[in-house]
């Protein structure tokens, strides 16, 4: 990138486009020192920087005023450039090199997926060109390029408004139609990586260690795209996102995999299918639509056990529930963790003492008391529709995945 001088300090040069909702501006690094001491704050990872944005239009996207899921999902795309795969690559390949006679089927797994995610991304990078015509965008910074800025300040500054006004094209209506088409965008593309779960690697033991250092570069390769599939028809790929992060975050575990065990309009909504199915297993997460349209639902690591008949403890507090209508998550208050859940065979998925939700054997009656056991700022000591969309469950839809970790 040619090195262009900023007009306010002439031994800097441009690095960054700060973005207003009045002017957009070229600025310099001494620019931001600046603005940051300045009574107006500006971070510096709000900026858009000229050279990253030059490479790909996931910085430029992931600088914009998106809803909080694209912008999280752009952010970390964003971070997974050639340069950091590379270097997980190059460890992972001295790992391999010191056990290559029993490492080849793990070599070959993730150079599989590693072309994967890389396949993908290029296809959302392909489409995401349409959708904020990046060609334009590369043409004005083209153009600001060949400017010979230090004797013409109006041209420096036409193409100061012809940036903002590509901007502001862009994300004009509050970014609604942008955050539309992006959604679309990443609701229509599957990034399925494959079940990396260790128990498909090699048996050994003499080379525990190098095992050791190799497992953690591979599950390095899942953190830095943070993307894991698990089919659903219930959660949109942005709120699935949330919770998987929520989960890990929780569990300080990576999930490898997210296997369905239950589908209610496969399996049947009600009690007896339901146990059918989730007797004995842990780690459940279980998904729930009403008939109203709302979606809720929560996560334990406790077991359920249809004989028990009684709550069930969460040493870890990692238990939660959450709603995807409103885009809440409300965690297990530290004073009932001994009541995470209700396990027993009268009682469908209930969770709390209370009970925050509690799901009757025909999966219609039940009722929430949402904020008992589970953090809700909104509680009022009373049932609510709040997690329903009316007074008692009425389920029309239920998953349930059992979440396997590392």
């Amino acid at each position: 990138m040619k090195q262009i001088p900023c007009l306010k300090h002439r031994d800097s040069f441009i690095l960054f486009i700060k973005m207003g909702n009045d002017n957009t501006q070229y600025i310099c690094d001494e620019c931001c020192l600046d603005l940051q001491n300045g009574s107006y704050k500006v971070k510096v990872e709000n900026l858009i920087h000229i050279k990253n944005a030059l490479k790909g239009p996931e910085h430029l996207v992931s600088k914009l005023n998106l809803s909080p899921s694209l912008k999280d999902f752009f952010t970390e795309l964003d971070k997974f450039n050639d340069k950091t795969l590379d270097g997980i690559f190059l460890n992972i390949k001295t790992q391999i090199v010191k056990v290559q006679n029993c490492l080849q089927e793990v070599q070959s797994e993730i150079e599989q997926d590693a072309k994967y995610i890389l396949d993908t991304k290029q296809k959302i990078r392909e489409q995401l060109n349409q959708i904020i015509k990046f060609d334009q965008f590369q043409q004005i910074l083209q153009n600001f390029q060949s400017l010979e800025v230090q004797n013409n300040v109006e041209d420096f500054e036409q193409n100061e408004m012809i940036v903002h006004n590509y901007l502001m094209d862009l994300t004009q209506n509050d970014t609604k139609e942008l955050n539309q088409a992006l959604t679309k965008l990443l609701n229509g593309t599957q990034l399925q990586l494959k079940n990396l779960n260790q128990e498909k690697l090699p048996q050994y033991k003499k080379l525990q260690e190098q095992f050791r250092c190799l497992n953690a570069n591979k599950y390095e390769l899942i953190k830095q795209i943070n993307v894991i599939y698990f089919e659903q028809s219930i959660l949109s790929y942005y709120y699935k996102q949330k919770i998987i992060n929520t989960i890990q975050l929780k569990s300080d575990k990576i999930a490898t995999s997210f296997q369905r065990i239950f589908l209610g309009s496969k399996d049947g909504l009600n009690a007896s299918a339901f146990w059918g199915k989730v007797e004995g297993k842990s780690n459940l997460l279980i998904i729930f639509k009403t008939i109203s349209g709302y979606i809720f639902g929560g996560f334990s690591p406790c077991q359920w056990l249809s004989d028990q008949n009684s709550y069930v403890k969460d040493d870890t507090l990692t238990s939660f529930l959450f709603s995807q209508t409103y885009d809440e998550v409300y965690p297990l208050k530290s004073l009932y963790q001994s009541k995470a859940i209700y396990s027993g065979s009268n009682y469908g998925p209930t969770f709390g003492d209370g009970h925050d939700i509690y799901i009757d054997q025909d999966f219609q009656n039940g009722y929430s008391n949402l904020g008992y056991s589970y953090k809700w700022d909104k509680y009022q000591n009373a049932k609510s529709s709040y997690l329903f969309g009316q007074s008692t469950p009425n389920i029309a839809e239920c998953e349930i995945y059992q979440v396997i970790f590392v």
